[in-house]
């Protein structure tokens, strides 16, 4: 090869060299390929999130439908085959293919019943199947349960004056309430599905407790339960208690604490009347405490009457007290003197015991009322009221004492005098003859000292006289000291607030009722309530609806998995 094509070849190499030299530099197209590498990552991707949006809509679906079921199937009012209630929900929901009848367990007891079940689906994947994936299995299980065991219910009840009045359904509200409430009674102790069954029961004994609370003006304890307690002692004639502010902030009322026994006193009857007691002592209103017995309850509710003013805080302080385990000594007692059953020793139940439930059903068909109460010194001791020991011409003298002149009015005789009538003397006077001679003599007066009558005078207490006398009677003695005062709505709806906000405080279920209330009174029960779930605004032939769909809640119905 000459010189001149020497030069030609090593020309064309260089040429080649430089070529293969920039293309191995040239970024041109580098682009491409990094946007085919995010492609195949983006299509990925899409494909996880679209077969997991799948996924979980059909796991959504098949958990929800499984939920449904055994919630339908764990109720106690069910009455088909727990066992068939979910295999036709399935069904229903074209799900059929994804459970059987072993994939369902049903326990049953006299007053429980709870269902467990499991399902599956597959689900096959789309674009999860370039990475390997063929198929993804979702799962649901879950578990309900029914339950009527451990439970302490306290049934507070209006009994005031107005509950004689007609109702909207044309009978009185007393009558009403008796029919609600016994129908009550039935479905939480005998058959939760069936109001009106009294008979082969399916509520196991002693799993169900009811104190039934009656109120008016006061709530009548019963002497026999008031001394499991450790109240004053001014006199026997009633057993109410009076409480201070304080005590509505809580929900407790112990065996040592002192309780001031209301006084037995009547604010309402005229001069010469008495009965009208702010503490009145019907049997009917005594407290029933622990009650298991169907009958027996059913009998106290079928006694109760209608008088008095209003005292919700009260009914709700008392209704409280019996779900606390503080009382649990004072069930000891009574169980031991054979006054509750046995079953129910070691209640009410401790706050912490598992599986209990503690319900409060609230009742009124009005707002609360004035209750009256005695001052401090005028609820024992000496009264300033003297009475003879005998009567004279039928009744007794009564001598009243003024202490700032230190006299006694006589009020038989509007008089005052420096005594108590029959403490003292006074001249008696005859005609008697004098005579003077065989044939003569003449009518004389003959006067001399005796003992006033009555067989003497004694210093009334003040439990005495208020059993004797009414306060409009006493208010007649102008010169007296007052002798008492009365709480009003005020102070008793900010009490009732308090004592509710304990009770829920401690996890007690309060549902209440209205009965043909006024807006102001359904206000005040809606605040005592739960929620406003928990409150039944009713009348008339409602007010049975209303505690049936009450006692029919208090077994509650619970998804527990």
């Amino acid at each position: 090869m000459n010189w001149h094509g020497q030069r030609v070849t090593d020309r064309h190499a260089a040429e080649a060299a430089r070529r293969s030299g920039g293309f191995l530099r040239s970024e041109d197209g580098s682009m491409v390929i990094f946007g085919l590498f995010m492609l195949i990552l983006m299509l990925g991707a899409g494909g996880l999130g679209i077969d997991f949006m799948r996924y979980e809509a059909q796991r959504t679906r098949l958990q929800a439908t499984l939920d449904r079921a055994v919630l339908a199937a764990a109720s106690l009012d069910q009455p088909l085959d727990p066992e068939a209630v979910v295999l036709d929900y399935f069904d229903k929901a074209g799900l059929s293919g994804y459970i059987d009848a072993d994939d369902i367990e049903v326990v049953d007891t006299l007053t429980s019943r709870r269902v467990t079940a499991s399902a599956s689906m597959d689900i096959n994947a789309t674009l999860l199947q370039f990475l390997g994936i063929q198929k993804m299995t979702t799962p649901a299980s879950g578990a309900a349960e029914e339950s009527a065991s451990q439970t302490e219910i306290s049934l507070v009840l209006d009994v005031s004056g107005s509950m004689s009045w007609s109702s909207a359904s044309g009978y009185s509200k007393i009558y009403e309430l008796r029919k609600a409430a016994r129908e009550f009674i039935n479905l939480v102790l005998c058959d939760p599905s069936d109001p009106q069954k009294t008979t082969d029961c399916t509520v196991e004994p002693g799993k169900v407790s009811v104190n039934i609370i009656p109120y008016s003006e006061q709530v009548l304890v019963g002497e026999t339960l008031l001394s499991e307690f450790n109240p004053t002692m001014e006199h026997s004639f009633s057993s109410c208690v009076n409480f201070e502010a304080d005590d509505f902030n809580t929900t407790s009322i112990t065996p040592l604490q002192q309780l001031q026994r209301t006084g037995h006193f009547d604010p309402w009857s005229g001069r010469n009347g008495i009965g009208s007691w702010t503490c009145a002592t019907n049997s009917w209103r005594e407290l029933t405490v622990l009650g298991g017995n169907a009958a027996t309850l059913r009998g106290r509710i079928d006694a109760l009457g209608a008088s008095g003013n209003t005292s919700i805080d009260l009914g709700m302080k008392w209704g409280a007290a019996f779900l606390d385990p503080a009382t649990q000594p004072v069930i000891t007692n009574l169980v031991t003197a054979g006054t509750v059953d046995a079953a129910y020793d070691g209640r009410p139940l401790d706050w912490t015991e598992r599986g209990v439930e503690k319900v409060i059903v609230l009742m009124t068909d009005g707002i609360n009322t004035d209750q009256h109460y005695l001052y401090d010194g005028f609820r024992a001791g000496p009264s300033p009221v003297w009475r003879t020991n005998d009567k004279i011409s039928g009744e007794y003298r009564y001598s009243i004492y003024r202490e700032s002149n230190g006299q006694y009015y006589w009020p038989h005789s509007d008089s005052w005098e420096d005594h108590a009538f029959g403490t003292g003397t006074e001249e008696v006077c005859e005609k008697v003859w004098v005579s003077t001679g065989w044939w003569w003599g003449y009518w004389d007066w003959q006067c001399s000292e005796h003992a006033e009558p009555g067989n003497g005078a004694y210093q009334m207490d003040f439990p005495e006289l208020w059993a004797t006398k009414s306060w409009r009677w006493y208010d007649d003695f102008w010169f007296l000291p007052e002798q008492g005062s009365e709480f009003g709505n005020w102070t008793k709806n900010s009490r009732l607030d308090a004592i509710c906000t304990a009770a829920k405080n401690e996890e007690i279920t309060i549902f209440s009722v209205g009965f043909e209330v006024t807006s102001e009174s359904a206000t005040v029960m809606r605040n005592c309530a739960n929620s406003p779930a928990h409150y039944f605004d009713v009348d008339g032939l409602d007010l049975s609806d209303a505690f049936a769909a009450i006692a029919r809640e208090i077994s509650k119905l619970r998804l527990v998995n």
